[in-house]
């Protein structure tokens, strides 16, 4: 299956520092920041402590569980509108609503009000993958099963009555 959002993407936005912060279990110290970012985008590790590269690993593994949980979602929603999954090319709004889920899973042991932007990303992102289901919504160019706009086409018997047919009236 082709992924929806790559770690290097988690790594611009929201960023390794919040990601090590929502990845921590309670009672530990967060996973070193640059760390994360090294191992998220996939770069060399060697000039990094091997106890901070296991914890970005294990840091690495909730959000891979996160963004897993994420797709599932998202899959059944375009499943109910009938698209053949996995896509050869992932439409970027996909990427941005799994990005919105997924930060949502990460923060739900923190208490969010009603104003809170992950919050109301992640509420965005369900509302426009109903319409997606419904088929109100399509997923942009890279839409396979959008709607096309054209002439409507009519198929009828020939006219009975013609200029030629009521010429002598």
């Amino acid at each position: 299956m082709a992924a929806y959002i790559l770690p290097g993407q988690l790594a611009e936005k929201p960023g390794a520092a919040e990601l090590a912060q929502v990845t921590a279990q309670i009672g530990e110290m967060p996973v070193a920041t640059a760390a994360l970012d090294v191992v998220l985008r996939g770069e060399d590790t060697t000039n990094f402590d091997p106890f901070e590269i296991d914890k970005a690993l294990v840091a690495i593994k909730r959000i891979d569980e996160a963004v897993n949980d994420a797709e599932l979602l998202i899959n059944g929603y375009l499943r109910q509108r009938g698209y053949k999954l996995p896509f050869e090319r992932v439409p970027r709004l996909l990427t941005v609503w799994t990005r919105a889920i997924a930060r949502y899973y990460l923060h739900q042991h923190l208490i969010t009000d009603e104003k809170s932007p992950i919050l109301r990303d992640y509420k965005d992102a369900l509302k426009l993958l109903m319409l997606v289901a419904e088929g109100k919504f399509s997923l942009g160019i890279e839409d396979e099963l959008a709607q096309t706009a054209g002439l409507a086409k009519f198929n009828a018997p020939p006219r009975v009555f013609t200029q030629q047919t009521l010429k002598d009236y």
